[in-house]
């Protein structure tokens, strides 16, 4: 019996042995492994420092005290990026769109955030032909003895405007071509052309917007010729008259259907052109575009609804830009309409007493 007691001793004592070698064993593995852990993490902490251009390591393991997200601080963009700039080493990365530098080893840097450069809407704002502003602006009368020639851009400034005098010879689609030698005015006789329809009546201004639909359907010396031999061909009709060349206006491209020809570059070379035109032929340049651009070479956004034809709000601001940019009648014009008139009473005067 006293046998029996002594193994099982044995036995249980061994057992505690086995389990306390065995419990210690799980410590020595626990306590590596943090051991491990806590100096991964050290060096983890210790980061490439760039200061004006030179790079240091900070000895402690921190860049300093940091607040954190526990403080309620919220990081902003501006120091998002420069925190990253100062601390990334990984080239491969990219922060707010802007990869940071290649294998040089340099730390990334920002772009200068620079403003789209702003688009004169004339190819040489100092020219001459331009019509300056003038004071005082002219009301409606000013627009009794003038006519209109374009397309259906100058059809829609004569039905949404608000203008009241004057008179047009529009047609939906008019290009140069057409107003050469097409029958597109409509009249109580029919269609005829626009020089027969200038033949019918005594005009002193004659406003001229055309090109939209010229957009890159010819070479541009061949539209040059060709505008130069058809205004003149209404000079000899209208000897007296004042011309006013109006600028192709903008277009929004995104909203435009008829073509990728119809776009701003093309617009701002027949503007170009019809400049041009202008100071050869002497006559006027009325540029539109002074307040129908968004100042980068396109129309104003939510101008249009097709991105050619302005809305009713614009087509007015046309008008107002009208009568703030006229050629004043000089003296010496108002005495020669003076002795025309005189000229004609007496001419009256003597066939009443014949």
């Amino acid at each position: 019996m006293a046998k029996t007691k002594r193994k099982r001793k044995k036995r249980h004592d061994s057992m505690v042995l086995q389990l306390m070698i065995l419990v210690a064993i799980v410590l020595v593995v626990f306590e590596g492994r943090l051991v491990v852990t806590m100096i991964t993490h050290r060096s983890s902490m210790r980061q490439t420092v760039v200061t004006d251009g030179t790079t240091t390591t900070d000895s402690s393991g921190t860049l300093g005290e940091q607040p954190s997200a526990a403080d309620g601080d919220s990081t902003s963009p501006e120091t998002a990026f420069t925190s990253a700039s100062r601390g990334s080493t990984n080239h491969d990365s990219v922060l707010a769109g802007l990869p940071l530098a290649g294998n040089t080893g340099a730390a990334a840097t920002s772009a200068p955030q620079t403003e789209a450069p702003k688009h004169d809407t004339v190819s040489n704002p100092d020219s001459q032909a331009i019509v300056p502003k003038t004071d005082p602006a002219v009301d409606d009368s000013y627009f009794s003895d003038a006519v209109f020639i374009g397309d259906s851009r100058m059809q829609g400034f004569q039905n949404v405007s608000g203008i009241t005098q004057g008179t047009f010879f529009t047609s939906v689609g008019m290009s140069l071509p057409k107003m050469k030698s097409e029958a597109i005015i409509q009249t109580q006789d029919g269609m005829i052309t626009v020089a027969a329809a200038l033949s019918g009546g005594k005009y002193n201004k004659i406003y001229i917007m055309l090109g939209t639909n010229d957009l890159g359907e010819y070479d541009w010396d061949s539209f040059h010729d060709g505008f130069v031999a058809c205004t003149k061909r209404f000079q000899e009709i209208q000897p007296d008259a004042v011309f006013y060349i109006c600028s192709v206006i903008y277009v929004e491209e995104s909203k435009v259907q008829t073509g990728s020809y119809v776009n701003n570059a093309n617009v701002d070379k027949i503007n170009s052109i019809l400049l041009q035109v202008c100071e050869e032929q002497g006559y006027h340049y009325l540029d539109f575009n002074e307040i129908l651009s968004d100042g980068y070479g396109s129309l104003i956004a939510g101008a249009s609804s097709d991105g050619v034809h302005i809305y009713e709000n614009y087509c007015k601001q046309m008008l107002t830009y009208m009568k703030n940019h006229y050629i004043p009648v000089t003296n010496d014009d108002a005495d020669a309409s003076g002795e025309e008139t005189e000229s004609e009473t007496e001419t009256e005067t003597e066939g009443s007493e014949a």
